[in-house]
């Protein structure tokens, strides 16, 4: 029996070990992605292609908001600068008239596949779910100078990119700075995301 304990504790102790070695190596790789653009911090959305179905899974990277983002209402600022970008890239405009003038464009639609007996309905309940997981028509880039941030978004074909800079660095400048961001993790697109997620059957 304490051979049986032993060997259960050091199996224990090296489940620990690897777990705490995984996250120094996802830390390592963050920050290298970080410096990379010069970035406070960023938010990777992919659409990555599933093995064997043809199917498309969207994944997102984002490093947890630290120093100076430590409150609540600096965290809460970056989150409403990414939706405030977001909209840019989909409608052109975070104004409140062309967002309510998509959300009624998306009701209309869900009317229309309700009538014909297609599609489940939801922009009626929730068309901001809708609008944000329908991707960005255009290829385009947007920034916001507030403060002492610089925040950026770009999207190309099936990802969008959003990331806070210093202000000091030119949009220019912080731009090129995120599309070589984008590229570097497109080649890391095996290592971060999953193209064989799991499946569970009865």
């Amino acid at each position: 029996r304490a051979a049986a304990s032993a060997v259960h504790g050091e199996s224990t102790l090296v489940k620990i070990l690897n777990e705490v070695n995984r996250n120094r190596v996802r830390e390592t790789m963050i920050e290298k992605y970080l410096q990379l653009a010069s970035a406070m911090h960023f938010l990777f959305r992919i659409d990555v292609a599933v093995y064997d179905t043809g199917g498309m899974l969207t994944q997102c990277l984002s490093p947890p908001l630290g120093f100076p983002f430590v409150d609540e209402t600096s965290k809460r600022r970056v989150w409403n600068m990414y939706q405030r970008l977001s909209l840019r890239l989909r409608l052109g405009s975070a104004s409140v008239e062309s967002t309510m003038d998509a959300f009624e464009m998306i009701v209309e639609d869900q009317r229309s596949n309700a009538d014909g007996h297609h599609g489940t309905g939801i922009g009626k309940d929730c068309p901001a779910q809708c609008l944000m997981e329908s991707p960005p028509n255009i290829h385009g880039c947007s920034f916001i100078l507030d403060g002492s941030e610089l925040f950026i978004a770009i999207n190309g074909r099936d990802f969008e990119l959003y990331a806070t800079l210093p202000g000091k660095i030119p949009p220019r400048h912080g731009t090129a700075y995120c599309a070589r961001l984008v590229r570097r993790l497109m080649n890391d697109e095996g290592k971060l995301f999953l193209a064989y997620p799991h499946t569970w059957s009865r």
